[in-house]
């Protein structure tokens, strides 16, 4: 057994005061490895630069010489050494759901950020003590030992399972069948408690039923609620961390829509990724980067149903989804690399490209475009089983055969459920769709066709946008769209000073044929001609009913989203 120790003798540091304790048998050396990367967040992360104070010492407190053998890993000399005691501080003050965070208010960890490893040890079971303040509320998924201790079964499962503590945790919880769910909320919430109880067990309760079951017996919702703005969820094995804002009244309604729809998705996540997994992560290899080609299954399918199980539920009426499906449209169709990578390049290119928006544009999202994929590929497969089969059974026979601990699932495997349950014509599909850079709009009017749905043409509102192919951030320029003739005229980088000799910021924007630009490149300020042009750029679409849908396309419609 490992013992790990976990004080804060001086919360407003921030630093987490860490010992593990590890029992080996004479080798000569041992790597003691700090975790790359984290689950739900497929590029390296900077863990590494918060470890400080780092001694390692024998068991008569000795000091072992170590050296730093690659970025995240300590490869320490062992000789005629029976245990090793590892010290040393993690600087914990980045508020996200994947990091860490120590102040005078709240404690919260995710033991990834900063517990070590090693091969020999990975598969122990972990002893966790932390000095927890008596007058704090806790949550963690672990089991409990004692006031203070916790028992992990390994490495693994410790790094699975966050911990959060205050003195002003509020603890609400409900029941869907037999299984318990928490929500453990930290921070003023504009929502009130029946209102959160209520819509989060309408969609547990949809989830649980389509999937036949819950892979565990009690769930928690660690929710941060902030007063600015952020968004952010993490999942794991059986618990979330949600963080997100402004939580103030103002702001209420995208509050609760945007609560709902990371709840919602993290919760999907309970079966897709954290337990039906890619087969190069079956289990997690934390000491490098792992590429997986099927980002659009782990995300793709995710996104795709953490939305539709809001409709599906109840929680959100039928406009409400029609506005996240027009989210996805606009997000996709402003993208143009979508013209550059498939979403199986882009799944593989994640952890060179990360999540950043990169210009010039040159992948998809894994969440953006899998879940239109993923809405295709559902009423493809519900149109060819006339509504007996759909793309949750893909799911549910993946979490039968394909979880980590039965070595995942290949990119073959998951083409070859989906041509088994949708039928042998979907295979094209498959490869349009996920292989190649073919425009999903056609692919997406003749799905959503089957439900008495269309797609209608829709020019981006911003004129800048709509008729120069700019974005900007303020006043400067952070992506011109490519082949657009403003290319030969502005500059990303370029700030907008002047338009036609109205100050920009305060202008109410109105183009003529031809257009005088002042901006500031670099160390020049400049004034530069810039042509509308006739080409709009930026379009996207939008989805309606349409007027004549048949009583067929109706039926088919409500039983896609669960209307009564």
């Amino acid at each position: 057994m490992i013992d790990c120790k976990i004080s804060f003798p001086k919360p407003l540091t921030h630093l987490l005061h860490i010992e593990l304790r590890f029992h080996i048998n004479n080798q000569s050396s041992l790597d003691l490895i700090l975790p790359a990367w984290r689950p739900g967040r497929y590029e390296l992360a900077p863990f590494v630069e918060n470890i400080q104070g780092f001694t390692v010492l024998d068991s008569k407190s000795n000091s072992l010489k170590w050296r730093k053998t690659k970025p995240n890993i300590w490869t320490v000399q062992t000789e005629n050494t029976q245990e090793l005691v590892v010290r040393y501080q993690y600087y914990a003050n980045r508020m996200d759901a994947g990091n860490s965070v120590l102040n005078d208010q709240m404690i919260y960890i995710n033991f990834i950020n900063c517990v070590f490893f090693t091969k020999k040890h990975q598969n122990d079971s972990i002893n966790l003590k932390v000095d927890i303040p008596i007058n704090y509320r806790s949550s963690c998924s672990l089991t409990k030992t004692d006031s203070e201790g916790y028992l992990a079964n390994n490495h693994q499962h410790l790094v699975d399972s966050p911990i959060l503590a205050s003195p002003d945790l509020k603890l609400l919880s409900y029941s869907v069948d037999d299984y318990y769910f928490a929500i453990v909320l930290l921070g003023d919430c504009p929502l009130t408690e029946n209102e959160l109880i209520t819509d989060f067990k309408k969609f547990s309760e949809s989830q649980i039923a389509a999937m036949g079951g819950f892979p565990t017996n009690q769930y928690d919702f660690l929710i941060h609620s902030l007063d600015y703005p952020h968004y952010h969820g993490v999942e794991h094995q059986n618990s979330t961390v949600l963080v997100l804002g402004p939580n103030d009244k103002p702001n209420r309604r995208a509050y609760y829509e945007k609560l709902m729809g990371v709840a919602s998705h993290e919760l999907f996540h309970t079966w897709n990724v954290t337990r039906i997994r890619p087969k190069e992560m079956s289990p997690y290899q934390f000491e490098e980067e792992t590429m997986t080609a099927t980002g659009f299954v782990t995300e793709g399918f995710t996104t795709y149903y953490g939305d539709l199980f809001l409709k599906q539920s109840g929680v959100f009426d039928q406009q409400d989804y029609f506005k996240e499906l027009n989210t996805l449209f606009n997000r996709h169709f402003e993208n143009f690399g979508r013209h550059e990578s498939s979403l199986v390049q882009s799944s593989e290119n994640l952890w060179v490209d990360g999540y950043k928006n990169l210009f010039p544009s040159k992948k998809v999202s894994i969440y953006v475009k899998g879940a239109l994929c993923a809405l295709i590929l559902d009423l493809k497969i519900r149109k060819n089983t006339s509504n007996e089969c759909a793309l949750i059974d893909v799911v549910k026979k993946l979490y039968q055969n394909h979880t980590y601990e039965k070595g995942g699932y290949t990119k073959k495997q998951v083409e070859e459920i989906i041509i088994e349950i949708g039928g042998p014509d979907i295979s094209a599909l498959i490869s349009s769709l996920y292989k190649t850079t073919e425009e999903l709009d056609s692919y997406l009017s003749e799905a959503l066709s089957y439900v008495g749905c269309e797609l209608k043409p829709k020019t981006h509102p911003d004129i800048i946008n709509s008729k120069l192919g700019i974005k900007l951030n303020g006043i400067v320029i952070v992506e011109i769209a490519p082949k657009s003739h403003t290319e030969d005229y502005l500059s990303v980088g370029d700030e907008i000073l002047k338009i036609n000799n109205e100050i920009f910021s305060d202008a109410e924007i109105s183009l003529v044929e031809n257009n005088k630009f002042q901006i500031k490149r670099g160390p020049r300020t400049l004034d530069v001609m810039v042509p509308r042009g006739d080409q709009t750029y930026y379009d996207s679409y939008e989805i309606l009913l349409m007027k004549e849908a048949s009583d067929t396309q109706r039926e088919n419609l409500s039983l896609w989203l669960g209307n009564n």
